[in-house]
């Protein structure tokens, strides 16, 4: 044994470290960092090397990049597209089952599996490797289309739209994934945007193409999905299987074996871990507990939102919110408890006092083996509990702007689903100049959080603009301020990822984006509760109180007007039908009440916008670990300050980069006057 004064070497990271890292969450030594960690070059590619370092050259990062594009591509669209299209056709599906009372459900049992499975394909990632846990997602997702495309009945087409959404997690969270893989942010921030685009593209298109697919047959919406997801599965083998990250030695093993705890069968290579080993790495009981927890609370959101008698007084909501949060609770505990293990196997074996309960210093082999599926250390960073939360924020914007807006282009102006659906498409070009206005701060700047505080800046604004316009009745001024707000979310859609996979090592990339991912998606359920009740609460408060607006009206548009508490107002059509003046008086009530749904949305992200400020600055060497950057900057104009600038160097490159919000501000200035010198 060996003496007690010595020192301890707990040095692996995630959450085996005692040592105190810093803002950014690095372990002192840096003991994590790998040549694994970058992502490698393609075969055949050339390169340059600088400093010793070997670099790829354009050629090289061109070859990478059209690879990862041509594999991630049909994936990522597909997401999009299934969710886009399905939301508009919901009701044509469960009328082709006589079910037109199930058709939320079409939506929410993939909403529930897709967000719920985000956080866990983290882990299967690192385990597994990148490439297997992309083609398991597909492979669920192709299931689930199948179940869909054959479905006899509505429960048959529930349980197909469940599974698909557990392949769409998988889509989403491992996709970016691959891409935050590179260490660069110039690569990261290019692919990044590649991705976002995707996204708009998905929701520009979704609705035309769902509308031309209807014509023939529901099945084909989800039937597209079939020999285009069998392509993408064939490409994935053969175009980036080489260049994936593979699966990642277990850093638990690692250590148990320093401290003898337990054979050092860690050290060998990844070829040689064993299937069991590797299926006990997986948390299962961690798995389930966040599982069946989280959808029991997505579950009690999304029919508090729609219960037509009691909201969220209802039981059923009360009981699903009290076990939900009973097996969160539950869950993180027991990654708590996962995650001291290593400080108690340490204690056992340096002599030291015991710190925790005696279980967990006789706990069985399995027990050891296993890794959290969400490190909870990466929630003592301040960075990344502020990027999630103003992630969670974009995502109850970007919801609840296409569910309500269409709701107000239904019920207020009257206009058909296509005309709605089209009025829509304002809100994704706005998206792509935001993500492109991104990637160009980056790229001057080197500071993901810049576009993220000024777009967390706009989002309130962006939103009270929208507020006023639905109060109004200018379509012209109201597609602008979709736009913008379009905007405002593309400045953050990519910069928030980017900055929260900087904050943390590389050996956290997957943990770090999955949740990102989680909280944006999960933003959108808890937003789209929020307004439902806000936008309910006040089209009965309104019509309660219309005063002497009632006495103007006839007998017979008193009797419309008292019978719209017997269901009139479960369909739009029926108040489309009302008489005009009773019709105008519901077109007033939901047009306040759209209002107000949209107005309660910016406490919270008045809130994200001042966490945001607060973001620290990622160091160059974190961002661009090579100096790749620097030392070709060197090696083609040298070293030139604000006094002496080279002739060919661009004048913005002799303006040091911001450090503050104070020469954030100023930084624009100081440009301006340097093209001017």
């Amino acid at each position: 044994m060996e003496s007690q004064n010595q020192p301890r070497h707990s040095r692996y990271g995630d959450p085996f470290s005692d040592q105190d890292p810093d803002r950014h969450g690095y372990p002192p030594d840096r003991a994590d960092a790998s040549e694994t960690d970058t992502l490698p070059l393609t075969p055949g590619s050339r390169s340059t090397v600088l400093d010793g370092q070997r670099q790829p050259s354009d050629y090289g990062k061109w070859n990478t990049r059209i690879r990862l594009m041509l594999c991630l591509v049909i994936p990522t669209y597909l997401e999009t597209l299934d969710y886009t299209v399905v939301a508009t056709a919901q009701p044509h599906i469960a009328s082709a089952f006589n079910r037109l009372d199930l058709q939320s459900w079409i939506g929410t049992s993939y909403v529930l599996t897709s967000t719920v499975f985000l956080p866990i394909y983290g882990s299967i990632a690192d385990i597994l490797g990148r490439h297997w846990a992309l083609q398991c997602s597909m492979l669920f997702f192709l299931i689930g289309s199948i179940i869909c495309t054959g479905a006899q009945s509505m429960t048959m087409l529930l349980v197909g739209r469940g599974i698909a959404g557990v392949g769409a997690a998988g889509l989403v969270s491992v996709v970016r994934i691959i891409i935050s893989d590179s260490n660069s942010i110039d690569e990261d921030n290019f692919m990044s945007t590649v991705l976002v685009v995707l996204y708009a593209l998905g929701y520009s298109t979704g609705p035309i193409i769902g509308g031309a697919l209807l014509k023939a047959s529901f099945r084909w919406i989800f039937a597209l999905n079939l020999p285009t997801i069998i392509l993408s599965s064939i490409l994935t083998v053969f175009l980036i299987r080489p260049i994936l990250r593979p699966a990642q030695p277990s850093q638990r093993l690692k250590y148990l074996s320093s401290l003898h705890k337990l054979p050092s069968f860690a050290q060998s290579s990844e070829s040689r871990e064993t299937p069991l080993q590797k299926f006990l790495r997986v948390d299962w009981v961690g798995t389930i507990l966040f599982i069946s927890g989280g959808i029991l609370v997505l579950l009690a959101l999304s029919l508090g939102s729609t219960s037509e008698a009691q909201g969220f007084g209802a039981p059923i909501v009360i009981v699903s919110f009290a076990a939900g949060f009973s097996l969160l609770a539950l869950f993180v505990a027991w990654e708590y408890l996962i995650s001291k293990y290593i400080l108690a196997a340490e204690d056992e074996h340096f002599g030291q006092p015991r710190r925790f309960p005696g279980f967990l210093y006789a706990c069985p082999k399995w027990f050891r083996l296993t890794e959290p599926s969400i490190p909870l250390d990466i929630f003592k960073n301040y960075d990344i509990c502020a990027t999630c939360f103003a992630a969670m924020t974009g995502g109850m914007v970007l919801f609840s702007a296409f569910y309500f807006l269409g709701i107000f282009f239904s019920i207020v102006k009257g206009m058909d689903p296509t005309h709605s659906g089209a009025q829509l498409l304002y809100f994704s070009p706005g998206l792509g100049v935001g993500v492109l206005i991104a990637k160009w701060i980056i790229q001057r700047l080197r500071q993901p959080k810049y576009p993220v505080i000024l777009g967390c800046v706009l989002i309130p604004v962006a939103i009270g603009l929208l507020s006023t316009a639905i109060a109004g009745d200018s379509q012209k001024q109201l597609n602008g301020y979709l736009f913008f707000t379009g905007l405002a979310i593309g400045l953050t859609f990519g910069p928030l990822a980017l900055h929260a996979r900087f904050s943390q090592p590389t050996s956290r990339v997957a943990a770090v984006v999955s949740m990102n991912l989680f909280f944006r998606t999960a933003g959108g359920t808890i937003g789209l509760a929020q307004l439902s009740a806000v936008l309910e609460s006040k089209v009965k408060s309104y019509l309660a109180n219309l005063g002497s607006a009632v006495e103007a009206l006839s007998e017979t548009d008193k009797s419309a007007l008292e019978s719209l508490s017997g269901g009139s107002l479960d369909s739009v059509d029926s108040i489309l039908n009302l008489p005009p003046d009773v019709r105008n008086l519901v077109q007033d009530a939901f047009r306040k009440a759209c209002q107000w749904s949209f107005i309660s949305l910016i406490p919270w992200c008045c809130v994200a916008a001042i966490l945001c400020l607060f973001l620290s600055a990622i160091p160059e060497d974190v961002l661009d670990p090579t100096g790749a950057r620097e030392k070709e900057a060197d090696v083609t104009m040298g070293r030139f300050g604000l006094q002496q600038p080279h002739k060919n160097m661009e004048p913005w490159r002799t303006v040091p980069p911001p450090r503050g919000l104070v020469s954030l501000v100023l930084w624009p200035i100081r440009v301006a006057f340097a093209y001017l010198r």
